[in-house]
């Protein structure tokens, strides 16, 4: 009779692949209590929803898409792995007709460029155009792990042109990450240090890709540390001279 009971208890507590484990005489593998939590997630965590959007003009939100795309293009070098599920999970509804909550920030911020009259909360002072088959064949380049430096550079340029991006820190953001396996530790250093420091305004450090980022770059070590000038200083010039931070430390 005890024996039933304690079958009966057994069964409600666990599966019923886990109670024929522990029958069996195995041990049952257990997983901590929201275990999941350390999951790797790659979702929207900037533009959400269309409400995110309201305030925004179309110019503010290419250069987000932009510098995004930039932050993805280093990770590439950096951070090979995160950089393949990231591209992965932003081509995961197959297309940018709307955004998506399950979506990646750069599959949202791309689907308000790709439908500048759906989002009415979103002004137009301009024209903008979107290469999406560009885009999908970027990411799918990311997610399969080729590599084509002559296309890449050419989209990247491309991408510039088309949304209009008129800042001189993203201009030459995009130089250096489309030539990055060829850039010295200068120009990375002041890439990654202004990347960075662009991620305190407006909110942006709360983006899927900013925290893995800036992850990476501490990891790697990619900002190096000078007791003389502020980091941010030696970075930025180093970056705006084209002159190599390394050197400049010696």
């Amino acid at each position: 009779m005890d024996r039933q009971i304690e079958s009966k208890v057994m069964s409600e507590k666990y599966t019923a692949n886990e109670w024929a484990t522990m029958q069996g005489g195995h041990t049952l593998e257990t997983k901590k209590k929201f275990s999941f939590i350390r999951d790797e997630i790659t979702e929207a965590r900037y533009i959400r929803t269309g409400a995110d959007a309201l305030g925004r003009d179309m110019t503010d939100v290419a250069e987000s898409f932009f510098e995004q795309l930039l932050m993805l293009q280093q990770m590439r070098f950096e951070n090979p792995a995160f950089a393949k599920k990231y591209a992965k999970d932003t081509l995961k509804f197959m297309n940018f007709n709307g955004i998506k909550p399950g979506g990646t920030d750069l599959h949202n911020l791309a689907s308000i460029l790709n439908n500048p009259g759906k989002y009415k909360g979103v002004t137009s002072p301009g024209s903008v155009r979107f290469d999406e088959l560009g885009f999908k064949r970027y990411l799918r380049d990311i997610s399969s792990g080729r590599d084509n430096i002559a296309m890449d550079r050419t989209f990247l340029m491309k991408s510039q042109k088309n949304l209009g991006i008129d800042s001189s820190f993203l201009k030459q953001a995009r130089r250096v990450s489309a030539d990055y396996g060829r850039s010295n530790p200068g120009e990375r250093s002041g890439l990654s240090a202004r990347m960075v420091n662009s991620q305190r305004v407006d909110g942006k450090f709360r983006s899927d890709i900013s925290k893995q980022y800036m992850g990476t770059v501490k990891s790697k070590k990619l900002i190096p540390q000078d007791k003389k000038l502020p980091l941010w200083a030696k970075a930025a010039a180093g970056f705006a001279t084209g002159v190599a931070i390394g050197k400049l430390i010696d």
